[in-house]
C-alpha cells in the first residue's frame, strides 16, 4: 500500500546529519529498499546486507543469498524481504522470502550451480537462508506489497497476488491491449504499484491497468502513446505518476485529472520521490525538481558529478542521493520549488 516511506521518507528521530557524515555503501548499489524498520542495500553482484535505518553504516557484510544479480525485491510486512533472481544462460529464476530478523545468508556460488545444472540437480539449489523458494516457469517481471501480501507478474504467465506463506490468493491471465499487439513486447509488464485498494501495472508499450487488489480484475486500462519505451515508474500521491522513458524522456502523468505531460532528460532516471506537488528526481548525472506550477514546461535542474541511484526524504534534513558508486550527497538544488 502507498504510504510516506513509499516515496523513501524516511524519519530522522531527532538525528540531523550531513552527507559529509555518511559512509560510503559496501559495494556499489543496485537498489536501495527503505522501510519502517530496515534499510536493505542490493548490489550489483546480488550482494546484501542491512543499513542502520539512521547512519546508514552497514550492520552486516555482504552476503550472497541469490546466486546472482538480484532482478526484483521488495520489503513485506514488517520483517520480509522478497525478490527474484534470474539466469537465461542456464533457463533459471527463483523467488524467495527471506526474514530480516535473521542473519543474511550466502549461498550456492555461480559456477557451483552451473556445475549441478550440467548435473541435472538444479532443483536441488535454492536461495539460502530463505522461509521458502520457489522455482519459476518463466521471468518474473515486477513485483510489489499489497496489503501484506506479494503481488508479481511473470513473462507471458499472468499475474499473481500470494501471502508470506506463499499460498495463492488469486491469479489472472496476462494483461493485453489491442494497440499494442503489433508492438513488439508492447505488453510487457515493467512496474507493479499498490495505492490503497488497487495495483497498478505499466508495460513497456505504454499500456496501463488498474486492477481491484482483491480479485485482481481490471477496473480501467488504456495506453500512452509516448512514442517511447516505458523503463519504470514511481507513484506520487493524488494520482500522479512519473514515467522514466527512453530517447531520454520523462513523463508526468495526472491519473484524475487526465493531464500529462513529456520533458527531455539527458539519461535514464533512476529514481523520484514527490514532496508538496514537486517531483524531486535523480539520474543521469543530473538531479530534477519539476513543480506543479512547472507542469507545462521543463524542469529545474542541478549538474552532479555522478549517476544519482537512489533519492532519501530526511524531512527537514532535506533529500540525500546516493549515487552509483556507493556515496552520498545532497539533492544539487535546494528548496521546495522555485
Amino acid at each position: 500500500m502507498y504510504s510516506a516511506f513509499s516515496a523513501h521518507s524516511l524519519l530522522n528521530h531527532g538525528l540531523y546529519q550531513s552527507t559529509m557524515s555518511l559512509p560510503d555503501t559496501p559495494t556499489p548499489p543496485r537498489d536501495l529498499l527503505i522501510d519502517r524498520e530496515y534499510v536493505i542495500l542490493i548490489d550489483t553482484e546480488g550482494g546484501m546486507c542491512r543499513l542502520h535505518p539512521q547512519r546508514f553504516n552497514a550492520i552486516d557484510p555482504i552476503r550472497h543469498p541469490f546466486p546472482g544479480s538480484v532482478t526484483n525485491s521488495v520489503i513485506v510486512g514488517e520483517h520480509f524481504f522478497v525478490g527474484t533472481w534470474v539466469e537465461r544462460d542456464l533457463s533459471l529464476a527463483r523467488l524467495a522470502l527471506l526474514d530480516l530478523r535473521e542473519p543474511i545468508e550466502s549461498g550456492i556460488e555461480m559456477s557451483d550451480l552451473r556445475v549441478a545444472v550440467d548435473a541435472g540437480k538444479s532443483n536441488h539449489h535454492h536461495v539460502a537462508g530463505a522461509v521458502w523458494s520457489h522455482i519459476l516457469d518463466a521471468e518474473p517481471l515486477a513485483i510489489c506489497e499489497h496489503d501484506g501480501d506479494i503481488v508479481f507478474c511473470t513473462h507471458h504467465r499472468g499475474i499473481y497476488r500470494i501471502g508470506i506463506n506463499s499460498h495463492e490468493v488469486w491469479r489472472r491471465k496476462p494483461l493485453g491491449w489491442d494497440w499494442l499487439s503489433d508492438l513488439p513486447d508492447g505488453d510487457v509488464l515493467v512496474k507493479l504499484i499498490s495505492v490503497d485498494d488497487s495495483i497498478w501495472a505499466f508495460s513497456l508499450g505504454g499500456g496501463w491497468v488498474e486492477l481491484d487488489g482483491s480479485t485482481g480484475h481490471v477496473t480501467r486500462k488504456g495506453i500512452h502513446q509516448f512514442k517511447s519505451s516505458t523503463h519504470d515508474v514511481w507513484y506520487g500521491g493524488d494520482g500522479n505518476w512519473l514515467f522514466s522513458l527512453s530517447e531520454n524522456r520523462m513523463a508526468w502523468w495526472n491519473s484524475e485529472a487526465e493531464s500529462i505531460s513529456v520533458a527531455n532528460v539527458s539519461g535514464p532516471i533512476q529514481d523520484a520521490c514527490m514532496v508538496e506537488e514537486t517531483w524531486f528526481i535523480t539520474g543521469w548525472r543530473q538531479d530534477m525538481r519539476w513543480s506543479a506550477s512547472q507542469f507545462h514546461s521543463e524542469p529545474d535542474i542541478g549538474v552532479r558529478a555522478e549517476i544519482g541511484n537512489k533519492i532519501v526524504n530526511r524531512n527537514e534534513g532535506g533529500f540525500w542521493v546516493l549515487d552509483n558508486r556507493g556515496q552520498w550527497s545532497d539533492f544539487v538544488i535546494q528548496g521546495i520549488s522555485s
